[in-house]
């Protein structure tokens, strides 16, 4: 008798185990693919790869609609822009994310050989993400 109810407390143990284990790996691999299009996204703007940055976005969305903004402003030869996004924290809720950032943005400008560079750091800054056919994409 005491031996099968161990079995038993012992089998549920195990399947509760195995569940737990599958929820989170489930949710370690989206955060982790969440920080993969954060940082695909923000280098791509680096990189100044417009059309690249524009495929982690849906189409005419915010972080869509913004790189179209940066590739109208900052697409001159005379200046350099590094985006280097730093994940705070990611919260998932069904299909949609938020992540909270903190983005340093490094603008060099240069004529003649003389250059200035300028550091602006923005702290606690959100981005929107929808996950669509298990595709990540910004808002």
């Amino acid at each position: 008798m005491k031996k099968k109810i161990l079995l038993s407390f012992f089998t549920i143990f195990i399947v509760f185990s195995l569940i737990g284990c599958g929820v989170t790996l489930d949710t370690n691999q989206k955060e982790q693919t969440i920080k993969e299009v954060i940082n695909n996204y923000w280098l791509a703007l680096s990189n100044k790869q417009y059309e690249l940055a524009k495929t982690y976005c849906i189409p005419y969305g915010d972080a869509y609609n913004a790189v179209e903004n940066y590739q109208n402003l900052f697409d001159y030869d005379y200046i350099t822009i590094n985006w280097d996004s730093y994940i705070n924290w990611i919260n998932i809720i069904g299909n949609e994310a938020v992540a909270n950032i903190k983005l340093v943005l490094n603008v060099t400008v240069c004529f003649d050989n003389i250059c200035s560079t300028q550091t602006e750091t923005l702290y606690n800054y959100s981005m929107y993400l929808i996950e669509i056919y298990n595709i990540w994409k910004l808002k």
